[in-house]
């Protein structure tokens, strides 16, 4: 029932923002621009309130067709997707392995 009541203060939010708009075009058309900004502003907040009563009340239906273990709380075991095992050896590239061979890229040891 509150997902009805939800829809319609939604609804009807919506409807009564374009009527606030409507009434700023109407003030805006008889050159009253200052009274409009603010009636513009009020139309906008009321606007977005129903339509975020509309999206709270699709969240609410949505929620109440999910499946009855996940309302629970209880979780399907997931398959993992990836190995947490250390890396094979393959997978890692190559480096050099003491310090020395970086100082002397020829592979001499020091030697000239």
């Amino acid at each position: 029932m509150t997902y009805w009541l939800r829809e319609i203060a939604g609804w009807l939010l919506v409807l009564l923002g374009v009527l606030v708009f409507w009434q700023a075009y109407g003030l805006l058309v008889n050159k009253r621009v200052f009274e409009a900004g603010p009636t513009v502003v009020i139309g906008f907040v009321i606007f977005r309130g129903g339509i975020h009563l509309l999206k709270v009340a699709v969240a609410a239906q949505a929620a109440r067709k999910l499946p009855l273990a996940v309302a629970d709380g209880r979780r399907r075991p997931r398959t993992p997707t990836k190995s947490v095992g250390p890396t094979a050896n393959k997978a890692v590239v190559p480096g050099p392995q003491n310090p020395a061979r970086r100082r002397d890229p020829l592979g001499t040891g020091g030697r000239n």
